[in-house]
């Protein structure tokens, strides 16, 4: 009996190892190709576009940024005449900075100069594995770095420098505010993902799995549940997790649709990992101590991608915040409802108008008010 025992168990530990064995072969050795749109398709996608993206004025510069040799990544720029200070703006994971324009002309109709950058792993910025298409992150402290030196970078002197963040965005925003001494004014941060949401599955569990994984080497290898654009039958005008409006649910894929050197769709095993050792950091005694600039926070309540709560519970944590919850609304809050996202972008200029009183109260420079 204990003769079989052992030879069962020395099988099952054979197969264990061949499944990884054939998984690491694969993951390593992996040939990307984008997934091919038909004629019909890009049509579909054109047509569902018509109306909905809105055009970079002609005053828009693309530029780069090299946080390091070898790095670049891309930036565009929205300079305003007399301008009240700087706006960074920092995208949700997978977003770029055309899927953005609308907002990014909003806050500069107010009188601020608008910074965007598309950080490593996506829009046209650098991506960091052989497979462009998955989200990968070496580390939020490379990505919370890559950003200050950006921030750094357009802050002008004797003007303030504000953060519109989304997100991914927000996330690695926070970071680079708890450890990089970045002179901020005022943050406003649009569904934070401070903790992912893992639906019906443990939390715990995905972390820990997540840590197994990238131990033996499966860093790389898509996530449970996750795969390469489109994660399925690329049907336009149906609401989904993440937008119930129809109309506007499948602008992401369509813009993919059209340009495949925009598109990540897909979490790594390695972002799970980098993303919770990084929510443990954001959320441990004393690492947000630091910040005590003002922070907004527009949340979402029927986020199925980010926990709500536990990014209310963040801001009660900080210093000085406050939050600003919409119960009707889904992750994608940004491209969900237009007039929503208005009244957030006139929110968060508000929220930057009172730093602005206290940046300016000692300087002679006067306030440019609309």
């Amino acid at each position: 009996m204990l003769i079989f025992l052992k030879r069962g168990t020395q099988i099952l530990v054979g197969l264990i190892f061949l499944v990884w064995l054939i998984t690491f072969i694969a993951v390593k050795f992996e040939k990307h190709q984008y997934t091919k749109i038909t004629a019909d398709q890009r049509a579909q996608a054109s047509d569902y576009l018509l109306g909905k993206v809105t055009p970079a004025p002609d005053t828009l510069v693309y530029q780069s940024f090299d946080p390091e040799p070898g790095v670049t990544l891309r930036t565009a720029t929205l300079d305003a005449i007399n301008a009240k200070g700087t706006i960074v703006f920092v995208p949700g994971f997978t977003g770029t900075i055309e899927m953005s324009m609308k907002t990014i002309r909003h806050l500069n109709k107010a009188g601020f100069r608008v910074a965007a950058i598309e950080y490593r792993g996506q829009g046209k910025s650098y991506r960091p594995i052989s497979n462009p298409e998955k989200g990968y992150v070496e580390d939020y402290a490379i990505l919370a770095s890559d950003l200050a030196k950006f921030a750094r970078h357009v802050k002008r002197d004797d003007e303030p420098l504000f953060f519109f963040s989304i997100s991914k965005g927000a996330h690695i925003t926070m970071r680079m505010a708890a450890d990089q001494g970045v002179d901020v004014s005022a943050f406003a941060l649009v569904v934070p993902m401070i903790q992912i949401n893992t639906g019906d599955t443990s939390y715990p569990l995905v972390k820990k799995m997540a840590h197994i994984l990238n131990a033996i080497g499966l860093g790389s290898m898509y996530a449970p549940g996750s795969s390469q654009w489109p994660p399925e039958p690329l049907i336009f005008g149906e609401a989904n997790g993440c937008n119930s409006n129809p109309e506007t649910a499948q602008l992401q894929s369509a813009m993919f649709a059209l340009d495949e050197t925009l598109r990540t769709r897909g979490a790594t095993v390695k972002w799970l990992k980098e993303t919770s050792d990084s929510t443990d950091k954001l959320l441990s005694p004393g690492f947000m101590d630091a910040l005590t600039q003002p922070v907004k926070i527009f949340t979402a309540g029927d986020d199925r991608l980010v926990r709500t709560d536990v990014a209310t519970e963040f801001c009660a944590s900080l210093a000085n915040c406050e939050v600003t919850h919409f119960a009707e609304a889904r992750h994608c809050i940004n491209r969900e409802s237009q007039q929503r996202m208005n009244q957030i972008v006139r929110q968060a200029l508000a929220h930057y108008e009172k730093a602005l009183s206290a940046f300016y109260s000692n300087r002679t420079r006067p306030i440019v008010v609309d």
